[in-house]
């Protein structure tokens, strides 16, 4: 990550920002782990000063609620394209399908066989010879 960037977007001085930008270089952090840091977090690192840890933390915490709301977003995105593919399918599987009118069919439907009514009778049989056994 681009720490320097990230950091010129608070009111830090540009010679803190360069100082803490090699702090956290050096220290390997990656985007995700802003979501770690914590007051203890940056002073442990060595930026002493109190308004300085306060305003990385609340850069922090303002790109953390962008990151959210752009993953709801996603989510939301991907549940239209569901629906959108579904839809698409279905009408896909009518133009397919026999109509009484036509002649030829590109596609058999299966017609599914109900098996509850059978299901049904067997249990009543079952039940009935479990009573007059006993």
């Amino acid at each position: 990550m681009e720490w320097c960037s990230w950091l010129s977007k608070t009111s830090l001085e540009p010679s803190h920002v360069y100082e803490y930008a090699l702090t956290f270089t050096r220290n390997e952090l990656v985007q995700d782990d802003i979501a770690y840091f914590d007051d203890e977090f940056l002073q442990s690192m060595g930026i002493f000063v109190a308004k300085h840890r306060q305003k990385i933390l609340k850069l922090a915490k303002r790109d953390q609620k962008k990151s959210t709301t752009s993953s709801r977003n996603h989510m939301l995105w991907l549940i239209v394209a569901i629906k959108q593919a579904n839809k698409l399918v279905a009408k896909r599987l009518k133009m397919w399908t026999c109509r009484p009118d036509s002649i030829s069919c590109n596609f058999a439907v299966a017609l599914l066989r109900n098996y509850s009514t059978r299901w049904k009778a067997t249990m009543l049989k079952r039940n009935t010879k479990l009573s007059t056994a006993n």
